[in-house]
């Protein structure tokens, strides 16, 4: 058997609990929340005007909520395959709710499965792959896929023929980065429109090569000079891959965060003292991506360990205020004074482990530091789920929901493990982005 049958069979004879299907809801709600708040954005109006001329089928739909719920950088992170499985999973599946009848607990078992096969491809792809792919954009559409052809109830066979063409159809490259280009945003909603494309055809029969992953012209030889195969099978009775998700409080680039939690940790222990330098140790992978002194636009300021630390050390909190251009000229001049190297130590433990170090030094002599092992937000630091709704609601108000909108959707969403019902979501959110 291939890789892709094996992990089709792996998936889909897992139990799931009502204790997973509680957090597969929060996850749910917190994409859901990123894509409403991305509609209240520039990037996010680029799109929906886009969106307003074209037929909104489901493959529409999947496209553009994908890539709105990416603009905030609000979305979740999975560290080990370095994606971010909402904001791909989760339209799809939203997508596709109305046409497949779908019950509360049907979203949720869909978004467990299609995070399952999402993450364990990407701890597959190796860390060379990360160096000029997009995990999220490359890996999405065997998530998407997955989770769209759960709701569609297609046979073994079928969801392998799916994974197959959602495997062709990977990609997502970094290049954006270099000038703080918006592609990053059509690498989500693309992956899933990717997924749900290759469910529908597999549902017709529409076949797909089993051995996409492994075959010698396949993802591994094409796109993965280290790639680890064994990743996709290992561990067959751990715990759901999307409990070993995280969820950002900062809306940032999550390379950032380590180095965010460092920085408000060490505030309050400068006082007033004036900072003269401050050094950011981390990983490799965090300085390939957020070694950014100036920031021409808000979206390179979110890939910018310099800015971040310097807003949080400054202002004392990360918000989606943090990046206008107002706010990157307000702390320029700390960032300039931001210096980013290699931790060998932290090194080492990524992508296991995202951390940082912080260390300050003021003009009157005094020295900080702060290291971050792990991120806020990590299943090892997780958030509460208090935490997790006021995340959440906030992002629902960011996007112009009143106060009793935002709770009514919270609280239906937090009711669907125990919905038995057709739900559906997607006709009061097109009709709440499409109105503006």
């Amino acid at each position: 058997m291939t890789l892709t049958q094996n992990l089709v069979q792996l998936v889909r004879n897992r139990d799931i609990t009502h204790q997973d299907r509680q957090a597969s809801a929060l996850f749910l709600l917190d994409a859901l929340a990123s894509a409403y708040a991305g509609s209240n954005t520039p990037v996010g109006r680029k799109l929906i005007a886009w969106a307003k001329r074209e037929p909104l089928n489901a493959r529409t739909k999947a496209f553009l909520m994908g890539s709105l719920a990416h603009i905030t950088e609000t979305d979740d992170l999975h560290k080990a395959s370095v994606t971010h499985p909402g904001c791909v999973v989760v339209p799809g599946i939203l997508a596709m709710a109305n046409r497949a009848d779908a019950t509360g607990q049907d979203l949720l078992d869909a978004t467990l499965q299609g995070f399952e096969v999402m993450c364990r491809i990407g701890r597959a792809v190796g860390s060379e792959h990360y160096k000029k792919w997009h995990n999220t954009a490359t890996c999405g559409p065997f998530g998407s896929a997955m989770a769209v052809g759960s709701l569609l109830k297609l046979s073994d066979k079928q969801c392998v023929n799916a994974l197959g063409n959602a495997g062709t159809q990977s990609s997502g490259l970094w290049q954006f980065l270099q000038s703080g280009a918006m592609s990053k945003h059509l690498h989500a909603g693309r992956a899933s429109e990717s997924g749900l494309l290759a469910a529908e055809l597999a549902e017709h029969d529409f076949t797909g090569a089993a051995d996409i992953l492994e075959g010698d012209q396949g993802v591994f030889k094409a796109m993965c000079p280290d790639a680890i195969p064994g990743e996709i099978l290992n561990h067959p009775d751990a715990v759901w891959e999307l409990l070993q998700t995280s969820i950002k409080p900062w809306p940032s680039c999550r390379h950032t965060h380590p180095a965010i939690d460092a920085a408000l940790s060490l505030r309050s222990q400068i006082g007033n003292s004036i900072i003269d330098q401050v050094h950011i140790n981390s990983y490799q992978a965090a300085l390939d991506v957020c070694d950014r002194p100036s920031c021409e636009n808000e979206y390179q300021a979110k890939f910018s360990l310099q800015h971040c630390v310097a807003t949080a050390l400054q202002t004392g909190i990360v918000s989606l205020e943090s990046f206008s251009a107002e706010a990157r000229d307000n702390v320029s001049e700390l960032a300039k004074q931001c210096y980013v190297g290699l931790s060998e130590k932290l090194d080492q433990r990524y992508p296991q482990a995202w951390g940082a170090s912080v260390a300050i030094r003021c003009v009157d002599g005094r020295e900080v530091t702060a290291v971050s092992s792990d991120c806020k937000g990590d299943p090892e630091l997780p958030l509460t789920e208090i935490e997790m709704i006021e995340k959440s609601t906030n992002l629902l108000l960011h996007a112009g929901l009143t106060v009793a909108a935002a709770s009514a959707l919270v609280a239906q969403v937090k009711g669907l493990p125990e919905s038995t019902v057709a739900v559906e979501f997607m006709d009061s959110y097109f009709t709440h982005i499409l109105a503006q």
